[in-house]
């Protein structure tokens, strides 16, 4: 069915930004933090995914982010956004969307409240890989479905017609290195973690998703360029100790609300996370802004 589209980049998991009252999708700084991503020269985009607070969203508003996104980029570079939902049902409706509005592929993170067994998941994948034509990215991140992939059920994965990608952001170092060396023909591995970027992009990932480049796109495109494009390693671990800092620092806060604090910072109106999660306090954003002074990132004022 599905081609086997070529990634490479830096693909930051856009944030979502909500008007004032949280009450909607502010679609006008939505195409700003679109066009900061791509003016820093991001290999492709990832609307409503973690960082863009999808579980915080109603369908239609994670389909309007998708239509927004997709017109704005307009060919540019790919899109995926993520389409995982608890029912099958959605998780297919949200995917033949953005099918129909362009996407490279989707990613999908399998069913994450109600635990489902193994053979579940597969009938879950299968029955979306049937549904559509564009690759399929599985999302693994253990830590929101308690599902840790083996080798054998990534095998098993990758036999579905469709699902040509995963997004590992388990964090597991040792499993991450054997997927590139073990399974580079049958799934593309794209590292999620954050502070293992530079792993991922050093062991053979082709591309990288990055939440937190969301606010220094600048930044990473200039790690990935000297680690794949270079191939300049010692000027890659320079530029890899000036993004450390920031990485520690975002640890020290709920995701989402640090790198919305982040995008504050650099000058991304993009408001507060939904609840139930909460913005960013004050001495957190000042304490990040300095990180970023030092790493040479410019900030707001």
């Amino acid at each position: 069915m599905s081609s086997d589209p070529i990634f490479e980049g830096i693909f930051p998991a856009l944030v979502t930004p909500f008007t004032a009252d949280g009450e909607s999708v502010d679609d006008a700084v939505l195409t700003q933090v679109v066009e900061f991503q791509l003016d820093a020269g991001v290999g492709g985009v990832i609307p409503c995914g973690s960082t863009g607070e999808f579980m915080n969203m109603t369908t239609d508003e994670r389909k309007d982010v998708t239509e927004v996104v997709s017109s704005v980029v307009d060919g540019r570079v790919p899109v995926v956004p993520h389409t995982g939902a608890l029912t099958t049902k959605e998780t297919i409706d949200l995917s033949r969307h953005a099918e129909r509005n362009g996407a490279a592929a989707v990613m999908v993170i399998p069913p994450y409240y109600e635990p489902v067994t193994w053979p579940e998941v597969l009938a879950h994948f299968r029955a979306l890989s049937d549904a559509i034509n564009i690759p399929i990215m599985y999302y693994h991140m253990p830590a929101a479905t308690g599902l840790p992939l083996t080798r054998e059920q990534f095998e098993e994965l990758a036999a579905i017609e469709n699902i040509k990608f995963t997004k590992d952001s388990s964090a597991n170092a040792v499993q991450l290195g054997e997927l590139f060396q073990e399974m580079p023909d049958k799934l593309k591995v794209f590292n999620g973690e954050d502070k293992l970027t530079f792993f991922g992009l050093t062991s053979g990932a082709r591309a990288s998703v990055w939440g937190a480049a969301n606010f220094f796109p600048g930044l990473a495109v200039e790690l990935y360029d000297a680690i794949i494009k270079k191939q300049d390693l010692p000027a890659a671990q320079e530029v890899w100790k000036r993004i450390w800092p920031i990485m520690t620092t975002v640890g020290e806060l709920g995701y989402q609300s640090a790198v919305k604090a982040g995008c504050e910072v650099v000058g991304l109106p993009v408001g507060n996370p939904r609840l139930p999660l909460l913005p960013a306090p004050a001495d957190f954003k000042a304490r990040l802004a300095d990180v970023l002074r030092a790493s040479g990132v410019a900030v707001k004022g």
